[in-house]
């Protein structure tokens, strides 16, 4: 891009609103227009950030790295977006990685030009620290519906993003203490049209051993509209956990990526048995209907139970399953599943060890949550406090926070 094509870009930027001609036009002298190709990484996370880089066509990925070969995208940046505002004043390594998800040209803003405007220019301060605010504010805002898409979806992310610790074997159930086994997808998507709400993933059956294919949704086409206190989720679009249980369409063992490891030879004829008396035969390898998606979970429950799975997995199973019975507006249902969750979720907290806080609090607050919803105020009130008495309380003050407002509206609620 020209100097001149820099400068109108610059003047649309509202954090630049404040400067005047002549700062803007130098301003545009000191950055640098850089093309980047898709695929192309820009900064690695961990990386010192020396510049402010702002989209001016294409888009970039953010992106954390594990949970897959390509890491766990928090935020795709189209023209206007900026990544580094936060880490460029001082130089410091940023915290997640950025790349071209294509074809892209970026300005980029060193670290002395932008640390001159805000030393020199009180009304640009000003706006900068206003810009960092609204940041804060959107990253925490997409951490907590980052936070329910993974519980709800049933995918592995990275460590940071984990609810607990995770079990020795790579598809063991989590460890208790974990909300949901939050993964990234957990299989790579197959090739065809990528364009396409859906693609094919093969399993083998863990009690059969029969192959079989069943439909899966595509990451990028799974659009969170909104979520609930106890991280229920609504989409916009396919909603992933109609298609969480993997269903064999010859014995009807049912399994998701964290319950799929082998089944115990002492168990297979106990499960079998129980299949047989409850399987009525049915092919749910296609597209699901809500109603669809809570037998796979019924299914899937009556085969942890049997397999003898800890408190945590039929917690998680239990808590999903009430989300569909109110997506269906069965309340009765709902009721018992959730009451049912929090008995299992309650008791692999209290026994379970080597917690990591801030894991340890966000389901301090479901277990909150999940007592308010079944109308025990006393019992939420006791999670809440607990949170705030917390004493790692100061490192997680978002946590803290949520939980002394939601215990002040119950208070008020009294009144």
């Amino acid at each position: 891009m020209s100097t001149d094509a820099v400068l109108n870009f610059l003047k649309g930027i509202p954090l630049f609103s404040s400067l005047g001609p002549v700062l803007l036009a130098r301003l545009a002298d000191n950055s640098a227009s850089l093309k980047f190709n898709k695929g192309t990484t820009i900064l690695d996370q961990g990386k010192n950030c020396n510049n402010l880089f702002i989209v001016a066509s294409g888009r970039l990925e953010v992106y954390r790295k594990g949970g897959g070969n390509g890491g766990l995208t928090l935020q795709t940046l189209g023209r206007g977006g900026m990544f580094g505002e936060a880490f460029v004043l001082d130089g410091s390594p940023v915290a997640a990685s950025l790349r071209a998800a294509e074809n892209s040209v970026v300005i980029g803003i060193d670290r002395l030009t932008l640390s001159s405007l805000v030393r020199d220019n009180t009304e640009f301060a000003r706006n900068y620290i206003k810009h960092l605010g609204g940041m804060i504010r959107d990253s925490i805002d997409r951490e907590e519906k980052l936070l329910a898409a993974l519980i709800s979806s049933g995918g592995e992310i990275p460590d940071s993003y984990n609810f607990g610790n995770k079990a020795p074997q790579p598809e063991a159930p989590a460890a208790a203490g974990q909300i949901g086994q939050v993964e990234q997808p957990e299989e790579a998507e197959e090739e065809g049209e990528s364009d396409q709400v859906f693609f094919r993933k093969e399993y083998a059956c863990p009690l059969c051993s029969s192959r079989f294919r069943t439909l899966k949704p595509r990451q990028k086409q799974i659009i969170v509209e909104r979520a609930d206190e106890d991280f229920c989720l609504y989409y916009k679009t396919v909603n992933p956990l109609y298609y969480e249980i993997n269903v064999c369409p010859k014995c009807g063992y049912s399994f998701n990526s964290s319950t799929g490891g082998p089944v115990k030879p002492e168990l297979k004829k106990g499960l079998a048995k129980m299949l047989g008396g409850l399987w009525k035969p049915a092919n749910y390898s296609g597209q699901r209907t809500l109603e669809d998606a809570v037998q796979t979970f019924r299914l899937a429950l009556e085969c942890q139970r049997l397999m003898g799975a800890d408190d945590s997995t039929l917690g998680k199973f239990f808590l999903k399953l009430g989300w569909l019975y109110r997506y269906l507006n069965q309340k009765d249902q709902e009721r018992q599943s959730l009451d049912s969750a929090l008995h299992h979720l309650s008791k692999s907290f209290e026994t379970g060890s080597d917690k990591d806080p801030k894991e340890e609090m966000n389901l301090m607050f479901l277990l909150g949550q999940l007592h308010l919803k079944l109308g025990d105020e006393k019992g939420a009130v006791n999670w809440f406090v607990r949170i705030t008495q917390h004493p790692e309380k100061k490192s997680y003050p978002y946590i803290v926070n949520r939980a002394r407002d939601t215990w002040q509206e119950i208070r008020k609620g009294r009144n």
